[in-house]
Parts: C-alpha cells; structure tokens; sequence
C-alpha cells in the first residue's frame, strides 16, 4: 500500500472557495481504481493548513491518479490559494496488520 500526505497552507481569503474544490476530489478520487482512502483534514492550531492523507493499493494506482483529467483541473485551480508550496510525503506500508489486547498483555513498542 502506499500512502501519501500533503500539506496544504491555504490563503485564509479563499479557503471556502478551495474547502469545495477539495470537496469535489473526495468524490472524484474515491471512485478510482486502487484508491483505498482519501480524505482532507484541517489543522487545530492553523485551521488554514489542511491535510491530505491518501492509500493507494500500489504504485501503478497512484501514477494513475497523478494523470486523471480532475487532478490536473484541481490543481490549475488550486494553485492560487496557496500561501506555501505544498509538501509531499509518499510511504510504502506492508500489509496491515491487527493487534488484538489481551488482560495480560505485554506492552508493544509504538512508533510516533
């Protein structure tokens, strides 16, 4: 699986205008193929930094992704809203796995 973040910092003037764009890519991007899940979240502290969090099912997926009419729309649009340039950050995650608690289990290591 693969995953990918990116960091939004919108202009605060335009950020309804752009919360309805980014609206319309949930749509558009969920119906691809290989596409796992793919949702915006907004910042506590800076409610004009927006998160991207995506899974794809592989690298072909995503490529595929990167080369759809809409995202190419959404970025040309997008693009003058941005106070920063975005930040990209791509991961490769194995297969997931589920951790079940037992009454005497022993703590796991957790990576933050």
């Amino acid at each position: 699986m693969i995953i990918v973040q990116n960091t939004f910092h919108l202009l605060s003037k335009s950020k309804s205008e752009v919360i309805d764009l980014m609206k319309n890519m949930v749509l558009l991007c969920r119906k691809e193929q290989g596409c796992i899940s793919y949702e915006y979240f907004e910042g506590i502290t800076d409610s004009n930094q927006i998160i991207l969090l995506q899974e794809w099912e592989n690298a072909e997926s995503l490529q595929g992704h990167y080369q759809t009419e809409h995202m190419d729309d959404f970025m040309s649009k997008l693009i003058q809203h941005l106070e920063k340039p975005i930040i990209t950050r791509s991961y490769f995650a194995q297969k997931e796995e589920v951790a079940v608690a037992t009454k005497k289990s022993t703590a796991q290591q957790t990576i933050h």
